[in-house]
């Protein structure tokens, strides 16, 4: 017989893979059995995809749960039987779901971030898949957007990549190496003074005039508006030709930053110029972080123990879902004060 679970409706709020990727991250923490039905039934295409599987193999290993899904239901049901033990292993998204779409790698390491932090050693997860991929934080703004700031809630981890992984055909390689930590409360209210400005324009298996122009052309939009961007230009190997720009700033307390993919017939130029209006409406905003990492910051505010509070350039229907989520698992005073698609400020108490 199964032991009592909690029942999560998929279909709630943003209705797709946030609602997955929080029950799992909050059952493995907490060891309590999840049933989750109508698996992204917010979305076209719903059911469990390769996200979802590789969540289940490395916080169902951790944990030796007791698991029940394949790809594309929608159903799952997740049940631990052991507090969290470190990961150490590597696959290859693509073996999970032949012919899938690659998944993204950025964001599963992004996911299993705090709860492999808290497994008591360290932990070694090695994957391939996609590192530059749509609806996915790319891996430059994971390094150094989203783990600049999760260090300053006292989680550490050392990411490497081996090669770069764009859509629609994957094969890229990341490894990420975390630390057994202890989380911190936090403050990311009001950001302060902007420290710096960093860019990172990526290409692979394309021609050197691309990169070029994509450089100069946020030269010019920074000499525009009077900002200082430290330009980095990488040309990491891949399988495929690709292309992705991350813009990241650092402010005395608070993180953020925008991106943007290429894809055929995109200019290079205008992937430059996407990422750089989404990064102005983070640094425009004054608030401590944006609204790629605030949903990330939920599940550690509610951990630490300690007051955590932190405003956002724009509250979403994920940030929203995520924080809804977790109050189904746990008996936290976590209130979010703001409407969605404006700015916002989310605290828990203690």
């Amino acid at each position: 017989m199964q032991p009592e679970y909690l029942e999560i409706d998929g279909s709630h709020g943003e209705g797709g893979g946030s609602i997955v990727r929080a029950a799992l991250s909050v059952s493995a923490l907490t060891g309590k059995p999840v049933r989750i039905y109508n698996v992204r039934g917010g979305l076209r295409k719903p059911g469990a995809n390769v996200v979802d599987l590789a969540l289940l193999r490395i916080l169902g290993s951790c944990t030796e749960a007791h698991i029940q899904c394949r790809y594309g239901d929608t159903d799952i049901f997740f049940a631990p039987k052991r507090q969290l033990r470190p990961f150490r292993d590597r696959f290859d998204l693509s073996n999970l779901a032949k012919g899938s779409a690659p998944g993204s790698v950025p964001l599963i390491l992004q996911t299993v971030l705090v709860p492999l932090s808290r497994a008591g050693r360290i932990s070694t997860v090695t994957l391939k898949g996609g590192t530059h991929v749509p609806y996915s934080p790319t891996y430059e703004y994971f390094e150094n957007v989203a783990l600049k700031a999760f260090e300053e809630l006292g989680v550490y981890a050392w990411p490497s990549l081996t090669a770069a992984g764009y859509s629609p055909a994957g094969g890229g390689e990341v490894s990420l190496e975390i630390e057994p930590s202890q989380l911190n409360g936090f403050d990311f209210r009001e950001p302060g003074a902007l420290k710096s400005i960093h860019a990172w324009i990526v290409t692979s298996e394309l021609p050197e005039h691309v990169r070029k122009r994509g450089v100069e052309r946020l030269e010019r939009l920074a000499h525009r508006d009077g900002l200082d961007i430290k330009i980095r230009a990488l040309k990491p190997h891949a399988s495929s030709p690709g292309a992705a720009v991350t813009i990241g700033a650092y402010m005395d307390a608070g993180y953020g930053g925008g991106q943007s993919l290429g894809h055929r017939g995109k200019p290079m130029e205008q992937v430059v110029e996407e990422a750089y209006e989404d990064f102005l409406e983070y640094l425009d905003s004054g608030c401590g972080v944006d609204r790629y990492l605030a949903d990330h910051l939920v599940l550690p505010a509610c951990l630490c123990h300690e007051p955590a509070v932190f405003t956002t350039a724009r509250i979403t229907s994920t940030l929203l879902t995520v924080a809804w989520v977790v109050k189904q698992f746990m008996p936290v005073r976590l209130t979010v004060h703001g409407k969605e698609n404006e700015s916002g400020e989310i605290r828990v108490e203690v």
